[in-house]
């Protein structure tokens, strides 16, 4: 492990310089405790601190690094602070670190994995400190800061930082953010395209309140007790195998996993009570009411509250995670702190009248769902867009579609798209990270590549797309024998580019990465 270099309150702390770092680096790093100037911002003070709800473990650094911690105001009733790591072998690139959840966090193993490829790495609280949202009860300017203007205020002071430090500007800026920090990226896309040469977003969080709506009614009509459910979880279960046993093989291998989940269209009826030869648990007539409503897209006299749940054989996944601590704290907190401004609100309050406001409520924009990237494709900028197939938290019927959307907004093709905003959906893939297939692209510090090539390497492909020009037809992933990086490689797989789709021609269970083809 080599140490970083902590710059906070104006001061060095708690660390010291590796023996590889040179005096010259040393006194740069302490000479920024002069202070920034940065056009706009007049408010900069140096400072540190995390909140005890971000449990982010406390990463190993690879490289010498000069750590800057800032605090800066965006209004007379918000701030926010970030932190940017500085290399001191710097490849004379930017890259700005999404966020998740409702968390005003520091992704710090984010920033340690990107600095170890020699970026300039920054990561904000989004105005707002820990995991809740009720910060935003209020305080308006707070929930801007959050719905984009923290992105935009780190990024710009990060730029001018790095000009001061290195003594040269930027030559390219990145993003690279999953779920709420998918979102924040085409926010960033949508309204602000001069922030970012180079853009990675995945499983974004669209429409986001609409999802926290999602959730409270199958909390309502489903139950808050996963061992007491009205489709009780084993039932959950066979869905999924009687999901698994009628579409695993469309793709050509029979591997449990659902290679397009578009194509899968199980007919439940196979399980419902009485069907002769029917062992195990059944659906009875109110389960399969209740079970089909999932998986259609939810609209309320006009207006889409969510795009409904994917066929993608991890249906039990889906019903542990809607039932779980994590989202019953969103079903709560977006109304008391949002939509409805009432920290005592209860699940026993919702309705499908406060559901349709608070997606059409769109403060600020948060939904993020402007369909015209013109200026994106204008400037020459790219977008790199994945989502996992077998997401739990936020389905890839979001993504397909966001993109659909703005396929018609453009009037522009797929091909015509491919110039600058390519979509993949990842197989065996869960929410950002994780699953049960090859969904190991180099997405994040709990994702890594299996090399640093940029054929196995999402953030390498963008740079190698922006600054060279090769676009990926595929994004290839890694399977890791026992989800462990350390043990090797167990099989490779190249996810297509949309609308196309996976097919196996191969030998065995599809671990053969050279049989699968990509098709209209």
């Amino acid at each position: 492990m080599l140490p970083f270099l902590a710059l906070a309150l104006c001061s060095l702390v708690g660390t010291a310089f590796s023996s590889t770092s040179t005096p010259d680096f040393k006194s740069r790093c302490e000479a920024l405790s002069g202070g920034v100037d940065v056009r706009g911002y007049e408010n900069i003070s140096f400072s540190e601190g995390t909140n005890s709800t971000c449990t982010f473990p406390n990463p190993v650094t690879a490289v010498d690094l000069c750590r800057v911690g800032i605090r800066f105001s965006t209004s007379d009733s918000s701030e926010v602070y970030m932190e940017a790591w500085l290399p001191e072998k710097w490849n004379s690139r930017l890259l700005s670190i999404g966020t998740g959840g409702l968390a005003g966090c520091i992704f710090f193993p984010e920033l340690a994995y990107v600095t170890k490829y020699g970026f300039a790495g920054v990561s904000g609280n989004m105005g707002h400190n820990g995991t809740s949202g009720g910060a935003f009860l209020n305080q308006p300017e707070v929930f801007i800061d959050f719905a984009w203007r923290a992105l935009y205020g780190t990024t710009v002071i990060s730029k001018s930082i790095a000009k001061q430090f290195y003594g040269t500007a930027h030559k390219k800026s990145y993003f690279i953010g999953c779920s709420q920090g998918g979102r924040q990226g085409f926010k960033a896309a949508q309204s602000n395209p001069e922030l970012f040469d180079g853009i990675v977003v995945g499983a974004p969080g669209l429409r986001l309140a609409g999802l926290f709506q999602y959730i409270p009614r199958w909390l309502r009509t489903m139950g808050t007790d996963i061992n007491n459910l009205t489709v009780s979880i084993d039932k959950w279960a066979a869905i999924q195998n009687e999901t698994l046993r009628q579409c695993d093989h469309l793709d050509g291998a029979v591997d449990n996993i659902v290679e397009d989940s578009r194509s899968c269209k199980p007919d439940f009826t196979k399980l419902r009570c009485g069907t002769q030869g029917l062992s195990g648990p059944c659906l009875t007539p109110v389960d399969m009411s209740l079970v089909s409503q999932q998986f259609e897209s939810w609209t309320i006299n006009g207006t889409l509250i969510y795009t409904g749940m994917t066929h993608d054989g991890n249906e039990l996944a889906h019903a542990t995670t809607l039932t779980g601590p994590e989202f019953r704290s969103y079903a709560l907190e977006w109304p008391r702190f949002v939509s409805q401004q009432d920290p005592t609100w209860t699940l026993d309050q919702w309705t499908p009248a406060q559901a349709r406001f608070a997606v059409e409520q769109n403060l600020f924009n948060f939904n993020t769902l402007d369909g015209d990237l013109k200026a994106v494709r204008k400037r020459g900028a790219k977008i790199i867009h994945y989502h996992g197939q077998v997401d739990p938290a936020i389905d890839s019927t979001v993504s397909d579609a966001y993109y659909d959307h703005v396929s018609r907004t453009m009037r522009a093709s797929p091909q015509q798209l491919d110039d600058f905003y390519r979509y993949f959906r990842i197989s065996g893939l869960g929410h950002c990270n994780g699953g049960p297939g090859a969904s190991s692209i180099g997405q994040s510090a709990f994702s890594l590549p299996a090399s640093d090539d940029a054929k196995d390497n999402v953030l390498m492909q963008i740079v190698d797309w922006v600054e060279k020009g090769k676009a990926p037809d595929t994004l290839r992933g890694s399977k890791f024998v026992d989800g462990d990086v350390t043990k090797g490689v167990e099989y490779k797989r190249r996810h297509c580019r949309y609308p196309l789709k996976n097919v196996y021609t191969g030998e065995g269970d599809g671990k053969d990465e050279k049989g699968w083809k990509c098709v209209v």
